[in-house]
């Protein structure tokens, strides 16, 4: 087996791996994953997958399940967003428990993505309001900025809302930063 032929194995089984935790993840955020693939390898490796039912892909609405019993998470897929913004200064990283999405780690922090569609400001609010204090920081992914304000979260690092394209716009209170 030649050198190439071994690190599309370990793609394969990286993009596995990616979807039996996440469940559902798009085309694009599996190319942000691994941006060493150019598009056209990408592709083949997913139809292979798909081919041999090791995953089940949806090119007209770029998803990507782990199998077809799986759906569309738009929490998982918005903090995946999130966590290849910080990439590759990711050391590990896994799917969490409602309310949080996402759970990752650099070297030096620990991050907690965790999204709120518009409306559920309060539900989240109240299952924040019996956590005791936590060393991680949070990444809130909010629907529009008019919601800061009424999230009471203790410990968020930052807001962001992320466009159909995934590119995501991180508020803080006072402002605006874009990455």
């Amino acid at each position: 087996m030649n050198l190439k032929q071994n690190e599309h194995k370990d793609h394969l089984a990286g993009i596995i791996h990616l979807l039996s935790m996440y469940q559902s993840l798009t085309f694009s955020q599996i190319h942000g994953y691994y941006p060493e693939l150019r598009t056209d390898i990408l592709k083949s490796l997913i139809l292979r997958l798909a081919k041999e039912g090791r995953l089940s892909y949806l090119p007209d609405s770029d998803l990507l399940l782990y199998n077809k019993n799986c759906q569309r998470n738009g929490s998982v897929i918005a903090a995946f967003w999130v966590l290849l913004d910080f990439m590759p200064d990711v050391t590990y990283h896994s799917i969490s428990d409602f309310p949080v999405a996402l759970t990752f780690y650099t070297d030096t922090d620990a991050y907690d993505v965790i999204h709120i569609p518009f409306e559920k400001e309060i539900l989240i609010n109240h299952a924040f309001s019996h956590q005791l204090a936590d060393v991680s920081k949070r990444i809130i992914i909010i629907d529009h900025p008019n919601q800061i304000p009424l999230i009471k979260i203790p410990d968020v690092t930052a807001y962001c809302t992320i466009n159909k394209l995934g590119k995501v716009q991180y508020y803080k209170k006072q402002g605006v930063n874009d990455t």
